[in-house]
């Protein structure tokens, strides 16, 4: 995942033969946003005083890794080894505003490190997107339990849960949970619109299974055509059309 970032003082993921942790090499400067200069970049989706429990969710709108640092000096973190310390920093489109912030966007950064990484990785497998989320993934980070210091005078670990929605499922969500959905409204000068709300007669499959061809009359009534549709469920477009009876003025086959 690092590549052959350098992480600072000459060390390379390569190998420690470049790490040399008395030179003072000089660094590439950093490309700052007018938001990250006035307010300060996005602001951390937990704070230290969150209780366990506290969750905090959206859309990833950016996603990095990079080296960690010293809270106070923001010297970069190496392990005794050499080897720097990575984390993961994630932006999350967000719902939620800070009233004492001018012009709140929403987007909060959580930071992935330490046990937590592997945390991640679990998460990504499951969800079937590979070892990291990407843009677009739709991903939830909870505050789960505390974990013992193995080091006297350090504090707890902080361990988290994360759920990962892939992008495409995650779009599936949003429009079958759009409000617009609720009420849907036909119009009979539409020849294509399947006749909803009359007896139907069960047909034989085609392709779709009873709960996708639910999802499919859903995502119409929606406002999809059957291209957006299929690409949502994953389906050839005959298999939609078929479903739907859109054009042959049959009932829905479900």
């Amino acid at each position: 995942m690092f590549g052959t970032n350098n992480y600072g003082g000459g060390f390379t993921q390569q190998g420690g033969a470049s790490y040399h942790p008395q030179s003072n090499q000089q660094q590439p400067a950093e490309t700052l946003s007018l938001d990250d200069v006035m307010q300060g970049g996005a602001p951390s989706a937990f704070s230290k005083d969150d209780p366990i429990g506290t969750s905090v969710e959206g859309e990833i709108v950016e996603i990095r890794a990079e080296q960690q640092t010293d809270f106070t000096t923001g010297e970069p973190l190496y392990y005794p080894n050499g080897k720097p310390k990575p984390q993961v920093v994630i932006h999350l489109q967000t719902t939620l505003q800070d009233p004492n912030r001018v012009g709140d966007s929403g987007i909060r950064g959580v930071y992935v490190k330490g046990y937590n990484i592997g945390q991640l990785r679990l998460a990504c497998r499951q969800a079937g997107v590979g070892d990291h989320p990407n843009i677009g993934d739709h991903l939830k980070a909870t505050f789960a339990r505390t974990q013992p210091a193995k080091t006297r005078g350090y504090n707890d670990a902080k361990i988290y849960d994360y759920v990962v929605i892939p992008k495409k499922q995650s779009d599936l969500n949003a429009a079958m949970n759009d409000p617009q959905a609720a009420q849907p409204s036909y119009s009979p000068q539409q020849p294509q619109q399947a006749a909803y709300g009359q007896p139907v007669t069960l047909g034989q499959p085609a392709g779709l299974t009873m709960q996708e061809k639910q999802q499919a009359a859903q995502l119409q009534a929606a406002g999809k055509n059957v291209q957006e549709i299929a690409g949502l469920l994953g389906k050839p477009v005959d298999q939609v059309v078929n479903a739907l009876g859109v054009g042959s003025g049959q009932e829905p086959e479900f």
